[in-house]
């Protein structure tokens, strides 16, 4: 018996049709989002692209900014390249500013009180510039009307 060269997967991937009330509804008043994720495999997290798949119209003309996590000491610099695409095709808008958090492991103690006090100037970058963003797209949804 001859086996065959291609198995087909199909896979039933409902995305916006699942939408938790809840959070859509999180995310329909929120201005920005903030995405921390951990770099799996050069990538995102395929529960992560899920999770975002269940939207689309609640993130248009939102800010986002995305912060890497990695063990290693590109601090998920892949997962952020990665879902900038993703990003731009749910009509979220990213911001210029990132965060990347390498060597996990070690940036923290016991109780979570980070040890990089140079983190703390990135993130003040980081979150100045998702909320500027966010103000300003917040202005252009409630006042300007698309084209």
């Amino acid at each position: 018996m001859e086996r065959p060269l291609f198995i087909p997967v199909i896979l039933d991937d409902a995305g916006e049709q699942m939408k938790d009330p809840k959070f859509s509804a999180t995310i329909e008043r929120c201005d920005g989002l903030i995405i921390v994720t951990p770099e799996y495999n050069h990538s995102f997290p395929g529960l992560l692209k899920h999770a975002l798949d269940m939207n689309l119209k609640e993130y248009i003309h939102k800010a986002v900014g995305i912060c890497g996590v990695s063990a290693g000491a590109f601090g998920g610099a892949r997962v952020i390249e990665t879902l900038l695409p993703v990003m731009r095709e749910l009509g979220l808008v990213t911001i210029f500013e990132d965060v990347n958090f390498a060597r996990i492991g070690t940036l923290f103690d016991e109780r979570g009180k980070l040890l990089d006090e140079n983190f703390v100037r990135r993130v003040d970058m980081f979150l100045n510039e998702l909320i500027w963003m966010s103000r300003v797209l917040r202005h252009g949804r409630d006042n300007i009307t698309p084209v």
